[in-house]
C-alpha cells in the first residue's frame, strides 16, 4: 500500500490575490470572445425593420464597443479596425467614412489642440491656474471646487476640454504629492478634474470644440458664439453645481490633507513677471475670442479663426510660440482617430438606415406635444443608446439627426432636440469609455480607475435627468425656444 505523499511545505497554494490576478488576465480573452458573440448575434438575428447593411453596421459597431469596454487594445487602434470593417464589408464609401476631414469641425479640433499647446507652452495657462490655486487651495473640498472654477476660466483660453484637463491635472498632481493625502483622496481629486471638464465645457460654444459645434451642425441652425451661452450657460452652470455636490457626497474625505501654502507661494515667485511669450499668446488668444464673439458680423467659421491664430502663434517676431514639433506633440492624434471613428458611426448609420431604425425602436410613432414628456423620451432614449454605443460623439452622431427630424415633424425647433441629445451625452457616463474626457484621465494620468467612475456614474444618471427635464426645458420655455 502506497503512502500518500505529504504536501511540500515550500509549495504555496495560490491565494485569493493570485486568483484575482489570473481572472483579470483572462478578461482580454473573455472580451474578445464576447465581441465575437455579440456581433454574430446581431449579424444573424431577425431585427424587423432593419436592412442587412444596417444590421452589419450595428454588428461591426458593437464589436468595437466591446473592445472599447474591455480595452483589449488602445481605443484608437480599435477604431481603425472598425473603419476597416465598414470599408471591407462595403457598408459605406471612403468619402462617407472619412467625411469629417472635409468639415471645419475636424480642423477646429486640431486648431484647438494647437492653441492649447501654445497657451500651455508659453506658461500663460499655468500662471492663471497658479493664481487661483494659490488663493483658494486650502482643503480637500476647495481643491475639488477649484477643478470646476478653473475648468470654466481656462475654457476662455483653451477651446478644448482635453488639454485643459491635462494642464490642470499637472498642477493638481504637484499639490497632491506634497499634501500627504492618501490614495483614495488623491484619486478623488484627480477624478474631479476630468469630471469638471465635462460639465464646464457646456457653458461656452468653444468650451468643447468637438461636441458643441457638432451639436449646432446636427441642428441645421445658425448659432453664433454669444447665442450658445444664451441657451446653455444657465443649464451648464447648474449642472456644474449639481455634479460638484454629487462628487463631495460620493467621495467624502478619508484622510488628512495638508496644503503647504509657503510652497505654493514659492512656486508663484518662481514664475516671475509675465514673459514675452505669455503676452504674445494672450494677445493672439484674445483676438480669437474677439473673432469668435463677433462671428455674426464677419461670417468667418470658428475653425478658420482657430487656424488663423495658430499660424499667427508660429510667425517670427509676432509669434514664436509654436514650432514644427508642436504639430506632432501638440495634437492628441489617438483622440483625433477616436473622434473620426465616432463621426463615421453616425455617417454610416445614417446612410444605411441604422439611425432611423434606432429612433423608431425607442420613440413612439406620434411625437408628444408636452415638452417635458418629449425631453424625457429624447433624453432617456439618448442615454440608453449612449450606454450601448459607448462614445458620446458616436451616440450623438447616430441619435441627433433622426431626433431632429422627429421633433420638426411635431413642430418643435430643431435646436430643442439637438441640445437635449447633446446634454445627455456631454455630462452622462457610467464607464470611462463612454466619455473621452473621462477615459483620458483614467489610470496614471488622473489616478482613478473604473471603480471610481462607476461609483460616481450611477447616481450621475439621476443628476443628468434633472438637468435635462426640469432645468433645461423650463429655461428654454422662458427663452421661447420651446
Amino acid at each position: 500500500m502506497t503512502t500518500p505523499l505529504a504536501p511540500d511545505p515550500n509549495i504555496r497554494k495560490p491565494g485569493f490575490r493570485a486568483i484575482k490576478i489570473q481572472l483579470w488576465r483572462s478578461i482580454p480573452l473573455g472580451g474578445f470572445l464576447l465581441s465575437i458573440l455579440v456581433s454574430l448575434i446581431i449579424w444573424f438575428a431577425p431585427l424587423p425593420g432593419l436592412n442587412l447593411a444596417g444590421r452589419k453596421t450595428l454588428a461591426v459597431t458593437l464589436f468595437t464597443v466591446v473592445w472599447w469596454i474591455f480595452n483589449l487594445i488602445p481605443p484608437a487602434y480599435s477604431t481603425l479596425l472598425m473603419l476597416m470593417g465598414y470599408l471591407l464589408l462595403d457598408l459605406a464609401t471612403p468619402e462617407q467614412i472619412f467625411h469629417i476631414w472635409t468639415l471645419p469641425l475636424m480642423w477646429l479640433i486640431i486648431g484647438s489642440f494647437l492653441i492649447a499647446a501654445a497657451v500651455t507652452k508659453s506658461g500663460l495657462a499655468g500662471r492663471i491656474a497658479t493664481f487661483f490655486i494659490l488663493r483658494y487651495a486650502r482643503s480637500y473640498r476647495s481643491l475639488i471646487s477649484l477643478s470646476y472654477v478653473l475648468g470654466f476660466v481656462l475654457s476662455f483660453l483653451i477651446p478644448h476640454p482635453f488639454p485643459r484637463a491635462l494642464l490642470l491635472m499637472s498642477l493638481m498632481r504637484a499639490i497632491i504629492q506634497k499634501s500627504g493625502m492618501n490614495a483614495a483622496d488623491a484619486a478623488s481629486v484627480g477624478f474631479s478634474v476630468f469630471v469638471a471638464s465635462t460639465a464646464t465645457s457646456t457653458i461656452l460654444l468653444t468650451g468643447d470644440s468637438t461636441l458643441n459645434l457638432a451639436t449646432v451642425g446636427f441642428s441645421g441652425t445658425s448659432l453664433g458664439w454669444l447665442d450658445w451661452p444664451k441657451y446653455m450657460a444657465v443649464p451648464g452652470i447648474l449642472a456644474s453645481f449639481l455634479m460638484l455636490g454629487l462628487h463631495l457626497i460620493v467621495f467624502r474625505q478619508t484622510g488628512e490633507v495638508h496644503i503647504d501654502r509657503s510652497a505654493l507661494e514659492l512656486e508663484r515667485k518662481k514664475l516671475g513677471p509675465m514673459t514675452r511669450l505669455e503676452t504674445v499668446t494672450l494677445l493672439w488668444v484674445a483676438l480669437a475670442l474677439l473673432l469668435w464673439i463677433t462671428d455674426s458680423l464677419h461670417g468667418m467659421d470658428p475653425a478658420w479663426v482657430a487656424l488663423l491664430v495658430v499660424v499667427g502663434l508660429s510667425l517670427p517676431k509676432v509669434g514664436d510660440v509654436l514650432d514644427a514639433k508642436d504639430l506632432g506633440s501638440g495634437v492628441n492624434w489617438p483622440i483625433m482617430i477616436f473622434v473620426m471613428g465616432a463621426m463615421a458611426i453616425g455617417t454610416v448609420g445614417k446612410a444605411n438606415g441604422l439611425a432611423d431604425w434606432l429612433a423608431a425602436m425607442l420613440m413612439p410613432a406620434i411625437p408628444p406635444q408636452n415638452p417635458y414628456l418629449f425631453a424625457t423620451l429624447v433624453g432617456g432614449g439618448t442615454m440608453l443608446i449612449h450606454m450601448v454605443l459607448g462614445s458620446a460623439l458616436a451616440c450623438m452622431s447616430i441619435v441627433a439627426p433622426p431626433m431632429v427630424h422627429y421633433a420638426v415633424s411635431a413642430g418643435w425647433s430643431p435646436l430643442f432636440p439637438a441640445l437635449l441629445v447633446y446634454t445627455a451625452v456631454a455630462i452622462h457616463y457610467i464607464f470611462p469609455f463612454q466619455h473621452v474626457a473621462i477615459l483620458l484621465g483614467q489610470g496614471e494620468t488622473g489616478g482613478y480607475s473604473t471603480r471610481q467612475v462607476l461609483k460616481y456614474g450611477l447616481p450621475l444618471t439621476l443628476v443628468t435627468l434633472i438637468v435635462l427635464i426640469p432645468i433645461e426645458v423650463t429655461w428654454w420655455m422662458i427663452l421661447g425656444l420651446v
